[in-house]
């Protein structure tokens, strides 16, 4: 309210800014340090300044247009870093993890050899495959938008490399080369094919199935989780009542057991539970990052367009 635009030429023109002038030119100042630019002249802070609509026939030439921070895009949160499995972070060489082989026992006659149990130790190698994007930003926006529209970006990508991994993990399988296999190739796994499918009735049976399954194969301990397309949600909740208690989903658990929800899993475009669900121990799971989340910010490739490129690299494997 005592800001004075004529006092302010006059005082900065003669070199004696003073006052409500000062402390603003020195607020602009701090601002454009923020993003990374320097003012040569008279500084006015944003915050004093309002932007208003083009004047154009049937509009007010008054009315002011405001324009918020940015709002992130829609991403599904991340399903692999919540199942409990073993997440290996800074390694810089191909890594193998010995898996303990099964030994076996046998009853023997009081002088008799006892048998042979010993067993093969198994192993779990994991080397760096290349997960990969890059996004080319215009200079004019961030000028104009300053450090926060790259952290916009980087801050999606980010969350877009967690969603893919989830995407490649829960897939049936992964055809290409370079892509770590998906838990529906590893031949550790028993798969279940559901039968006729009745809505709110089937989907029970099938998850117990799961469940018998494992603990058939002796592995009904651990980190013990569901993980399913998001399709199977609807017959979940919707579960029929088994004398008064629902067999189905009680808040995040099915059975007793967390159940975790991604796009990730395989989904048929047909049928109305049409999707995958995987069960298992996930401590099981080991998943390795060769370094971090690596995000290069590269003022040059695309100087000409008037662009600044950010590359993607992420360096991971499991097994």
């Amino acid at each position: 309210r005592d800001f004075s635009f004529f006092k302010a030429i006059n005082d900065f023109t003669n070199g004696k800014l003073d006052g409500v002038e000062r402390e603003m030119h020195e607020e602009a100042i701090n601002e454009a340090r923020s993003a990374g630019r320097s003012i040569d002249g008279l500084g006015i802070p944003s915050f004093m300044l309002e932007t208003r609509a083009n004047v154009t026939q049937g509009t007010s030439a008054i009315a002011p247009t405001n324009v918020l921070g940015f709002a992130d895009a829609m991403r599904e949160a991340s399903v692999f870093n919540r199942v409990g499995a073993n997440i290996l972070t800074g390694l810089s060489a191909n890594t193998t993890i010995p898996v303990t082989g099964e030994s076996a026992v046998a009853w023997a006659a009081e002088n008799g050899a006892a048998a042979d149990g010993g067993a093969e130790f198994g192993k779990v190698e994991l080397n760096p495959k290349r997960l990969a994007s890059y996004v080319n930003i215009s200079k004019q926006l961030l000028l104009q938008n300053g450090a926060s529209a790259e952290q916009a970006i980087v801050r999606d990508l980010g969350r877009a490399t967690a969603q893919y991994i989830d995407a490649t993990l829960f897939k049936t399988a992964n055809s290409a080369s370079g892509v770590p296999n998906s838990l529906g190739q590893m031949t550790t796994g028993t798969f279940v094919e559901a039968g006729t499918h009745v809505d709110f009735t089937s989907i029970i049976s099938d998850f117990i199935e799961a469940e018998s399954t494992l603990a058939v194969a002796g592995g009904l301990e651990g980190n013990l989780a569901y993980v399913a397309h998001p399709k199977l949600m609807r017959d979940l909740k919707q579960a029929a009542q088994v004398a008064g208690v629902n067999a189905g989903m009680q808040g995040n658990l099915v059975n007793g057991y967390p159940c975790y929800f991604t796009n990730g899993a395989a989904a048929s475009t047909s049928g109305t539970a049409t999707a995958d669900f995987f069960f298992g121990d996930f401590s099981k799971l080991y998943m390795g990052m060769f370094g971090g989340l690596d995000i290069m910010v590269d003022p040059y490739s695309v100087a000409t367009n008037g662009q600044t490129r950010l590359v993607l690299n992420q360096y991971m494997d499991w097994g």
